[in-house]
């Protein structure tokens, strides 16, 4: 790494430099000086510590992509820092966060360390094992967060299995909180939420302007050579990297966003194309889950525009709830459930064996294949709720073996593309698929932790156990997120462009998601059939004649066959 290394060298921390600063470790996912620690003294009297590490790094099959945006970022990140007057300890290790750390303070004497409370779950064991051991650290608030965990406890109280948590409760006390498109105590245009008016499909009625690219500089080139020689079995591709890892270009990916797509996110914010796959999105997901954008700071910009009446009123609430509403609700309930682990202990286990993952301190030499293995008291194993008793294996069409069924080969195909899709097809293309056949839960949420560029354990956990499969028995959403062929086919282009036919639920040619919907909830009845939002179809599938079951149970059957007949890649 001669271009990095060249430069973070040249200015290694004396041991005065050591003594007399205010030194500060930073997370894999916090490259801000925007808010935190760094910002309480002068540049002239702090120290950093970042840690690269090898061992978190092959801990999963990690989407090419996302290692170097993580790294990339990382290291330009650093290199911002020294340029300001920081004083900057770049440390790559084999070894975990925590045991680099631990290692790094004694070998330097570094005093204790201030860091903001990690947002993942993983490490803030990591860092809890360490300091058993000896680590000198402080933890302090995370202020990069539109909100705190005192926020949360004031809407719902402490968690209690059995309790519902409607997002809906959380957004509403936040909007009143914070002002955000509120006027005289009322929510601007007089509704708090604009869902309704944020369900059209694209037809081509405006043009989609292009997003800016970013081409790899010197140091992010070095990057993806590194991912490419260490990480070369990982998932996916490094090929057409062109994301953002300055933070002016950071900047300026979410200015493009606030200026050309953000007129036109919320009345399309739920359609699909295979011939416009971001569409109107912003994709700054991974930015701000890295720290180089914060929360407050976009819900701001948005809520100026609708100030001004720049963007309708509809687009921009429509982004800030997934920001102020379901982002923050998310994260707290990931962390008032400890990872979903207190919500696996009351709804029913899958019977399958789960992945054993490695032990936090041990030095992988590389990626094993992701084979499920017996259960483990290891801490940093996932919670394997399965409310609906969904245990098949995740099938290959997740890997890229093509299927047939147009939408998933198109959205899985962009996934390994770019470590990234927008929120609708995450939910109704490939979890819906999932939750129909009866795909383990803990599977998919595994395999979306490792594809995808923005996913943490606190977002991808308690959103794919909890809305996306209902794992989690309903916890966080009033009913299962499935639908058949026809969702798809009104909200997207892919079903013109297949060769199963949505309007068709039986026989040959008919798409299985029609078959797979009505056998889901034939299969589900005894959990489902009273749930209110569910009458409907229930009504619906009781006046099917035996005949008709029959026949869809059939295709029902045949399409999982399928999808379970060819072999999944082993990474």
């Amino acid at each position: 790494m001669p271009a990095f290394q060249q430069q973070i060298d040249s200015t290694q921390p004396t041991p005065a430099d050591i003594k007399n600063r205010r030194w500060i470790y930073i997370p894999y996912d916090r490259y801000t000086d925007r808010t935190g620690p760094l910002t309480a003294q002068p540049p002239a009297d702090t120290g950093i510590v970042i840690v690269e590490s090898t061992a978190k790094a092959l801990r999963r099959p990690y989407h090419k992509k996302k290692l170097a945006v993580l790294i990339s970022n990382m290291r330009h990140f650093a290199l911002e820092q020294r340029a300001k007057g920081v004083s900057v300890l770049y440390h790559l290790s084999p070894h975990s966060h925590g045991q680099a750390l631990l290692e790094l303070q004694r070998k330097r004497h570094l005093p204790t360390l201030t860091c903001m409370t990690p947002a993942e779950r993983e490490l803030r064991l990591d860092l809890a094992t360490a300091s058993q051991q000896g680590l000198q650290l402080q933890l302090v608030e995370d202020t990069t967060w539109a909100s705190t965990t005192q926020d949360f406890l004031n809407t719902y109280g402490p968690y209690q299995h059995g309790k519902s948590y409607v997002m809906d409760r959380f957004y509403r006390r936040m909007r009143e909180q914070t002002g955000i498109l509120m006027q005289n105590a009322k929510p601007v245009g007089g509704q708090f939420s604009y869902d309704a008016a944020n369900r059209s499909p694209y037809k081509n009625e405006v043009p989609i302007p292009t997003p800016p690219a970013f081409p790899p500089d010197a140091i992010t080139r070095e990057v993806i050579a590194l991912i490419e020689s260490t990480y070369s079995h990982h998932f996916g591709t490094t090929e057409n990297f062109d994301l953002p890892c300055t933070q002016s270009d950071c900047d300026l990916f979410w200015r493009f966003f606030l200026d050309h797509l953000l007129p036109n996110f919320g009345r399309f914010e739920d359609a699909m194309r295979d011939d416009h796959l971001q569409l109107f999105h912003s994709k700054t997901s991974v930015l701000l889950n890295l720290g180089r954008l914060l929360a407050l700071d976009l819900i701001r910009d948005v809520a100026d525009r609708a100030a001004t009446e720049a963007v309708p009123l509809a687009s921009a609430e429509g982004f800030i709830r997934q920001l102020l509403g379901w982002r923050e609700f998310m994260r707290h309930l990931h962390e008032q459930t400890d990872g979903y682990r207190l919500i696996a202990d009351h709804v029913p286990q899958e019977s399958r064996p789960r992945p054993q993952e490695p032990s936090p301190n041990q030095t992988p030499t590389a990626a094993k294949a992701y084979q499920p293995t017996e259960p483990s008291t290891d801490p940093y194993a996932g919670a394997t709720p399965s409310a609906l008793h969904a245990s098949l294996p995740l099938p290959a069409v997740y890997w890229g073996v093509k299927s047939g069924l147009h939408c998933m080969d198109t959205v899985v195909a962009q996934v390994i593309s770019e470590g990234w899709s927008h929120h609708i097809t995450r939910l109704m293309v490939l979890s819906n698929l999932a939750t129909l056949c009866g795909f383990s839960p803990r599977e998919l949420t595994d395999w979306f932790w490792f594809a995808y560029i923005d996913a943490y354990d606190w977002v991808v956990e308690p959103n794919v156990l909890g809305m996306a499969t209902y794992a989690d028995g309903g916890l966080t959403a009033t009913k299962p997120y499935v639908s058949g062929a026809a969702y798809i086919n009104r909200m997207s282009n892919f079903c013109g462009h297949c060769q199963y036919d949505p309007k068709k639920s039986t026989g040959e040619g008919s798409c299985p998601f029609t078959s797979l919907y009505w056998t889901f909830l034939e299969r589900n009845q005894s959990t489902l059939s009273k749930n209110f939002r569910l009458q409907m179809p229930y009504t619906t599938l009781r006046k099917k004649s035996p005949a008709e079951l029959v026949q869809l149970r059939t295709r029902a059957q045949e399409a999982i066959a399928h999808l379970q007949s060819f072999k999944r890649p082993t990474y």
